[in-house]
Formats: C-alpha cells, sequence, structure tokens
C-alpha cells in the first residue's frame, strides 16, 4: 500500500492545513427524496449506498468529471423500497425495484423459488430487506463503513465492509456469509452491479476468461444467442442465422441487442470495461476461490417486452459461486458454495476507475 507522505508538497512548498483537510476521505449522510443515503468519498470517487434497500449502492461517480457509471432504470425513477400492490410473477418482485443499484443475491441466484422450505424471490431476499449501518469510522486517511443485512427466511447474516483511502481510486471490499444454523447450507452467491453511462458508450468488457457460455433456455426462442452454447470467450453464435457475436463489445443504445453469458476458467479475478476513446476503464477484481464465475448480461434496447419494454443501455458484470441455473439443479450437481454450520465464508474485492486496460489496477 502507498503510504501518505506526512509532508505533502506542492511546487516545493508544505501543502496548507487546509487542503490537507479537503484532501481527507469523507464519510457523511444525505437524504433524497426520503431516502438517507450513506456517503463515502475522496477526491477520485464517490459512492451512495442505500442501507434500507438491501445495502444497495445507488452510485459510483468518479469526480474529476462527473461520470456515473451505475445504470440508472427509467421505469424505476425515482427508486422505491416496496413491490407494487400487485401480482406477482415473471420476476416482478425484483423490477418493480429495479432501480439500477448493485445489490447482492442470496441465497438462490437468480431464480425464484424454494429454499429449504422457505419461498424466495427474484435474485433471492437479501437485496430487499432493510440493512443496518453497525460501524463507521474516519481518519485522515481513510473512511471506513460496515453494514450487515439479516435475513429473515433463512439463517444468514451479510456483513460488508467497505474502505476509501485517500490516495486510491480504489474501494476495498470485505464480505462475510454467516451460517447461524446447525447444519452445512449450500448458497448461490453473486454481486449484481449494472452498468451505463458515457464510459460504457464504445466501450469493451475486457476479462481473463477462457470459456464462454449461454444458459440451455426452456424457451430457446427468447434468446439471441445459441441456447445452451459452451465455448471460447467472447464469441457466441447467434440464435438465427448463426453468426459468431463478440459479447465483449458492450452493446450500443438502440442496437436491438441482448444476451446474457456467463465467463469461468478464469486466469485471475478481475474484469474491466474499457473506453478506448476515453482513455478510461471501470474494474472488478474477486476472489476466484469464492466465484469462479461471472455472468454478463448486456442490453441495447432489445425485444419489446416487460421489464426493459425496448429502452435504455446496460450492461453487468457478475462475480459469483455459481453458475445460471435453477437452485436445486445447482445444488444436484454441486455448483454451489456451502456456508459451514454456525459458521463463515469472507472473501474480498477491489473496484474503481482505472486508466490502463489490461491490468486491474495502475
Amino acid at each position: 500500500m502507498k503510504r501518505v507522505s506526512q509532508r505533502a508538497r506542492v511546487q516545493g512548498k508544505p501543502v496548507a492545513a487546509a487542503t490537507r483537510r479537503r484532501s481527507r476521505p469523507l464519510l457523511r449522510w444525505r437524504s433524497e427524496g426520503g431516502r438517507r443515503l450513506l456517503v463515502l468519498e475522496n477526491a477520485s470517487f464517490r459512492v451512495e449506498i442505500w442501507p434500507e434497500l438491501g445495502g444497495a449502492i445507488m452510485s459510483y461517480v468518479r469526480k474529476p468529471e462527473n461520470l456515473e457509471i451505475l445504470w440508472k432504470n427509467p421505469q424505476v425513477q425515482p427508486p422505491r423500497r416496496e413491490v407494487l400492490s400487485q401480482p406477482i410473477a415473471g420476476g416482478s418482485d425484483l423490477f418493480d425495484v429495479m432501480d439500477g443499484s448493485w445489490y447482492v443475491s442470496l441465497p438462490n441466484g437468480f431464480f425464484s423459488g424454494e429454499y429449504f422450505g422457505a419461498p424466495v424471490g427474484t435474485h433471492g431476499e437479501l437485496r430487499a430487506v432493510p440493512w443496518e449501518v453497525a460501524e463507521t469510522s474516519a481518519s485522515a486517511t481513510e473512511v471506513r463503513a460496515v453494514l450487515v443485512g439479516r435475513s429473515i427466511r433463512t439463517p444468514l447474516v451479510y456483513r460488508r465492509e467497505l474502505v476509501v483511502r485517500r490516495d486510491s481510486a480504489r474501494m476495498f471490499w470485505r464480505e462475510t456469509l454467516q451460517n447461524r444454523c446447525g447444519m452445512d447450507l449450500p448458497v448461490a452467491w453473486l454481486h449484481h452491479p449494472a452498468f451505463s453511462g458515457p464510459v460504457l458508450e464504445g466501450a469493451r468488457l475486457i476479462a481473463p476468461a477462457r470459456t464462454v457460455s449461454v444458459f440451455q433456455a426452456d424457451d430457446p426462442s427468447a434468446l439471441q444467442l445459441k441456447s445452451g452454447y459452451v465455448g471460447q470467450w467472447p464469441h457466441v453464435p447467434e440464435r438465427v442465422g448463426g453468426r459468431m457475436r463478440d459479447c465483449s463489445v458492450v452493446p450500443a443504445a438502440g442496437s436491438g441487442l441482448d444476451h446474457s453469458i456467463q465467463m469461468t476458467d478464469f486466469a485471475e479475478g478481475w474484469g474491466c470495461f474499457w473506453n478506448e476513446k476515453r482513455q478510461l476503464g471501470f474494474s472488478l477484481t474477486w476472489d476466484l476461490r469464492v466465484f469462479p464465475y461471472a455472468w454478463s448480461w448486456a442490453y441495447g434496447g432489445g425485444p419489446v417486452r416487460y421489464p426493459m419494454w425496448n429502452g435504455g443501455q446496460l450492461i453487468t458484470l457478475q462475480p459469483s459461486t455459481s453458475p445460471v441455473g435453477r437452485f436445486a439443479e445447482l445444488v444436484k450437481n454441486k455448483m454451489v458454495l456451502t456456508v459451514p454450520a454456525r459458521g463463515e465464508v469472507t472473501t474480498e474485492m477491489t473496484t474503481g476507475f482505472v486508466e490502463k486496460p489490461n491490468s486491474p489496477w495502475n
């Protein structure tokens, strides 16, 4: 870790105390539309978190250019926490509140279903329950926040520690999943950040993956790519015509492209969205021992149907313990992570804007 000099200078002169104070990382609260948001920032970037909605990260901005990297769903603005008083089907328990934030998916991966007798919704329960801000601290060199989410329908507790340092473009994550019951529990666990905005326009997804695959869909006609395909990253044949699509290219808004793939056989656990024209990107690093897969859903205005209605542009990069699949099948095929009885699993991750394309950090 780069040490902060105690004798920082500008043009050979000591930096004034007021300037040093302004460069300190900050931790503060702000209110917006009835929501209370926790803000972590330094001179390089700003992150805003909504604890009441599953500890969701609502905004991730590079401050010098005021560039937002997270997608904002036009169908769910302003953001809302409660699902509609309407029938729940077709993933609507998620889509009613899917505002574009960065949330965690547990314990069942993507599909709704049953977890040892407990009904769980699309992308799981922990994305929807209120989280507690359990600890905060601030110093001249770093700010730190610990958020805790407690599942209601399962015996799982999620602890997230975020650290922002004064002179680093990275945010440091430490994630711990605790099991309060007396039996080992299988989980399908993933992060779900959705990205969009100027940095993604004309960008590519660079990742040291070797294999790409497409979920074997119940209805292959709903896919633009060949259902069940497994091949070499990043090319996948389209369902109609068989043309090979380069899935590393972020679909342009209005392109009509829509696909969901998963990557595995990573040489290292990282991925970067890189914009060559801007010479700027956004990178994630993660622990391959916990997350050997990464999903990516890319959308450039696909079919006119629920929930996207042919609008917007986004792409995800979702480190995951498991491939896409229904939870019971993942357990049967031993493609889940096991959290030991009355034990825990801890992992670390880093995120942030980068100025080189083929390295997670400068």
